[in-house]
């Protein structure tokens, strides 16, 4: 098995390196390159509804493009993307639709993304160096298994209207034929474990196999989160998950199929001696427990820009000798960056035509017109069917490599608050705010959602709120808002998978004393964040953790 795996590694780090060759020539002269690939795109999708809507087979030029097609924003592209639902074809896309993959909306609660065997494609195209540059730095990494987490667990499959599957019930759908088979041959998961529905189950069971695997070199997680929640039941479950390693079974109830059950037993190890092992490693009264269980593991890649920061100082508490390093910019649209140097990720240029915005001057900008040290929004235009698309990420210029631009992520654009992977927009949680509170007998005179977070590892959405004068609102009419506001934000397809996975707590009510103005310490508070008190707007959802001791009063 060992030599099955290493072939496998080496396999793909000896593809992944003739494809590098590829990206390192675009890379030297990107101009063309990412005109060769816009070109490509209009000429494929001349003749599709969008195509003809916007007359592509008459431009010429970049310029032409830019003038000819807009910016497009989810709601630009919904009535297409509603219509390829149905089962209608060539809209958006010459390419058949095999799937929709799904996201965070603004104004509604999830966003259908289409995904072709050519967007499949560009995907790969960022993935292939970044796997060539990562096993090139740490070839100890070659030898071992690896475990990803790529597609939300316990997702019920779901079809369109017209018959287009909804979401990913493999994550090796997101890589082409030959990934896909160097997956199946490293991971030390099955890709079966993302249908169970039940959190602690999953957990259990994600240990499982990750303790029998000391060969274990190398982890793909998106929010660093993920990794500690499912590794802090370690302690209470060991002697179980010992003794199931010691006889090669499960001691618990997936809640699958027989079928998908016995899919992922299969996969289990029996091992008397790795069982010794880890009964002799969780006795010990010193030493970091999980460097001691996986003393092969190398390197963690996840987020560690925006919003995750903390949660990656939590990530090196459990392995502080392992390197983390930052992921690139990957959205559900669009494969944008991968990981490269340091803080620095290489913009994938041979996957999508890209543009970017200037954040303070409004010029868009191409590839190779960046500026170092400068800010911009990302604009994509993809095999999947999005032209011209707003991403509403925001990059910071760091370098280059040749002509090749090297960024690094900053924020989200469009008043998103994004903790751990919940991907909230203001405008759709003051929809939802404004329609539940508006059952409530009395107003508020003052309203606010923000996130508090009730330990290192779980945060819980809050409404802070105040009545006017103190009118009194019975505390089960607002426990009852406090459930239904949840129940609605859980359409949101990111907070619903962050709610299950446990990384969200509950939703909650601060009520806000009577005696005090609101107001005036939301004022106060923006102002001791830095903003320009006549900058300050009120928001109906705000990034910062700490509200409950800024204001006085009670949670409900």
């Amino acid at each position: 098995m060992k030599i099955k795996v290493l072939t496998a590694n080496l396999l793909w780090f000896l593809y992944s390196a003739v494809r590098t060759r590829i990206w390192r020539q675009a890379s030297k002269n990107v101009g063309a390159t990412q005109v060769k690939i816009l070109k490509k795109l209009l000429s494929r999708n001349a003749e599709t509804k969008f195509g003809q809507k916007y007359s592509f087979g008459t431009i010429d030029s970049v310029p032409a493009f830019q003038k000819t097609v807009p910016i497009q924003s989810y709601e630009d592209v919904k009535p297409f993307i509603d219509e390829i639902a149905t089962g209608t074809k060539n809209v958006l896309t010459a390419d058949s639709v095999q799937r929709f993959g799904v996201s965070s909306g603004s104004t509604s609660a999830s966003k259908l993304v289409p995904y072709t065997a050519s967007l499949v494609a560009e995907f790969q195209e960022g993935i292939d160096p970044w796997i060539h540059h990562m096993m090139r730095d740490h070839s100890q990494i070659l030898g071992g298994k690896a475990y990803w987490s790529v597609t939300p667990i316990g997702e019920r499959k779901r079809h369109s209207s017209g018959g287009i599957p909804i979401g990913f019930d493999d994550e090796r759908a997101y890589f082409g034929r030959f990934t896909q088979w160097v997956l199946g041959t490293v991971m030390a998961t099955p890709s079966e474990l993302a249908l169970i529905q039940d959190m602690d189950a999953f957990r259990y069971a994600t240990l499982r196999f990750l303790l029998q695997e000391k060969s274990l070199s190398w982890v793909s997680i998106w929010n660093p989160t993920f990794a500690t929640l499912f590794l802090s039941p370690l302690p209470k479950w060991f002697d179980q998950l010992i003794e199931d390693i010691r006889t090669g079974s499960m001691s618990v109830d997936l809640g699958v199929t027989p079928e998908v059950d016995a899919l992922i037993r299969k996969s289990l190890k029996k091992s008397p001696r790795r069982a010794s092992e880890l009964e002799e490693i969780r006795d010990r009264k010193n030493g970091c427990l999980y460097e001691a269980i996986w003393p092969n593991l190398k390197l963690i890649s996840c987020w560690a820009h925006g919003n995750s920061g903390e949660a990656v100082k939590q990530l090196r508490a459990y392995f502080p000798n392992v390197t983390i390093q930052p992921k690139g910019l990957i959205a559900t649209e669009a494969f944008v960056s991968f990981p490269f140097r340091g803080e620095a990720s290489a913009l994938s240029i041979n996957s999508h035509f890209f543009e970017f915005e200037e954040v303070e001057g409004k010029t868009i900008r191409l590839a190779h017109e960046l500026e170092v040290n400068k800010r911009y929004s990302v604009i994509v235009t993809t095999s999947g069917g999005l032209y011209r698309y707003r991403l509403n990420d925001v990059v910071e210029v760091l370098g280059f490599e040749a002509q090749c631009p090297l960024i690094r992520f900053v924020c989200k654009q469009d008043k998103v608050v994004d903790i751990c992977g919940e991907k909230l927009n203001e405008q759709f949680v003051s929809n939802v705010v404004k329609q539940v509170v508006s059952r409530v007998n009395h107003q508020p005179s003052f309203w606010m959602v923000a996130p508090e977070r009730s330990s290192t590892q779980v945060v819980e959405y809050t409404l802070f709120v105040q009545f006017a004068n103190g009118t009194p609102v019975e505390e089960g009419a607002l426990q009852e808002v406090s459930r239904e506001i949840d129940s609605a934000l859980r359409e949101n397809f990111h907070y619903d998978y962050c709610r299950r996975l446990g990384q969200l707590g509950g939703y909650r009510v601060f009520l806000i004393a009577p005696q005090q103005d609101a107001n005036q310490v939301y004022l106060a508070v923006c102002t001791e964040l830095g903003q320009r008190l006549g900058d300050i707007k009120s928001v109906a959802l705000h990034p910062f953790q700490k509200w409950s001791q800024k204001f006085e009063g009670r949670f409900i």
